[in-house]
């Protein structure tokens, strides 16, 4: 009798015209031993979950309704703008193509060990990735692949695409680093590509955005964010970003590895780097028109308040000023009264205006002398003869 992971195995390869169940991924390899000998099948992942819904087998439908306005005419998120744009960017040199490769394989790939021989499968979201992902594999590599049309299920409400290499996935293995010479998982990104120059590090965050990337909108959040199928992989990501001048940090969040750009000139040097030039200026315009917007905000916010302050202010003092005169009466020097006089007679006026009105004009600092000087006399008075002081008088509305 075959034991589940031999049922779960041999039933990755067949496929029947209605549809096929998927090998499910495992982070832990099983042991031969345990299954009952050589020709059991173990199963391995290097990536996230592979395959996991029923498909069928077809051609991939031509993408409908793509942005033709990058501006935010049509509604389409900046994470799908993003990834539309960089499926489409050109890539001339091979060794870029080779990392790019190599790094969608291993942020979406899994790998599976049937009868010996290495299967890779490659979950995309997007038809356009599937399609340029089949061509460098192709190209590249010269190897076949199949593709899988995966229906919406669950919490997936779009279409999955899988990319799969049967036949020669030992070599593509091998030659995109996803395996060493021993056969091994590696866990991390492949060591051409972590050692490799500056294209190949934009290559790898192209591929890595690909996958699993996200760009939310312009504001106090906003993050270009990318999900990472381990923490070595998430550090080479640093590493890669660093090397290109850009900051970039690693976390881990319930227990899932991310890198993150935060800054927004960062993100916009990512984009450029990355080639997603149209996607640059719209986010751009997205980001100053909200920061324009939060600024005139702010500024309205600050001078309605501070106005409100100063009136509040201008009307607290004409309070104390004439409650200082009736203290003071005859008593009080010229021009302190002619100062009180002033503030009770223009209570609204700033300072600066109740040293124009003066005569001769003072400035703002002379009345405001005068004016303190008059309230400290009126103070002591009221004190030496056991009166309330002046500011007795004010009311609740009268305090800031």
């Amino acid at each position: 009798m075959r034991s589940d992971a031999e049922t779960a195995a041999g039933d990755s390869g067949k496929t029947t015209a209605k549809g096929r169940e998927d090998a499910p991924s495992v982070t832990q390899a099983e042991d031969p031993s345990r299954s009952g000998g050589p020709d059991k099948v173990a199963l391995f992942a290097i990536g996230p979950a592979s395959a996991r819904h029923r498909g069928v087998r077809g051609v991939v439908p031509p993408e409908e309704n793509r942005a033709k306005n990058y501006g935010g005419a049509v509604a389409m998120a900046m994470t799908g703008v993003v990834k539309d744009e960089l499926s489409r960017v050109p890539v001339i040199k091979p060794c870029c193509r080779k990392t790019e490769v190599s790094t969608l394989l291993r942020f979406a790939g899994g790998l599976t060990l049937t009868s010996g021989h290495i299967v890779i499968e490659a979950e995309l979201d997007t038809a356009a990735v599937a399609r340029r992902l089949r061509a460098s594999i192709s190209e590249v590599f010269g190897h076949p692949s199949e593709l899988l049309v995966l229906a919406p299920g669950g919490l997936r409400k779009g279409n999955r695409y899988v990319v799969r290499v049967a036949k020669g996935g030992d070599s593509l293995a091998r030659q995109t680093g996803l395996i060493d010479s021993f056969g091994r998982p590696v866990r991390g990104l492949p060591r051409q590509v972590v050692s490799g120059g500056i294209c190949d590090c934009e290559a790898a965050w192209r591929g890595a955005f690909l996958v699993h990337g996200s760009l939310t909108e312009p504001g106090r959040s906003m993050a270009l964010e990318i999900t990472c199928p381990g923490s070595e992989a998430a550090l080479a990501l640093v590493g890669a970003a660093r090397r290109l001048k850009i900051s970039a940090k690693a976390r881990e969040v319930r227990g899932v590895d991310r890198v993150v750009i935060r800054d927004g000139e960062a993100i916009a040097a990512m984009l450029t780097r990355l080639g997603a030039h149209d996607s640059v200026l719209a986010w751009e315009e997205r980001r100053m028109r909200r920061e324009v917007r939060a600024t005139a905000n702010r500024l309205a916010n600050f001078d309605d308040a501070n106005l409100r302050r100063s009136a509040r202010a201008a009307v607290a003092a004409g309070a104390r000023v004439e409650r200082a005169l009736e203290i003071l009466g005859t008593d009080a020097p010229d021009h302190l009264v002619m100062a009180g006089r002033l503030r009770v007679a223009n209570r609204q006026a700033s300072l600066e205006e109740l040293g124009q009105l003066a005569d001769p004009p003072l400035t703002k600092d002379a009345i405001a002398g005068r004016i303190r000087r008059l309230l400290a006399m009126a103070d002591r008075r009221a004190a030496d003869l056991g009166m309330p002081s002046t500011e007795a008088c004010l009311t609740a509305d009268m305090l800031p």
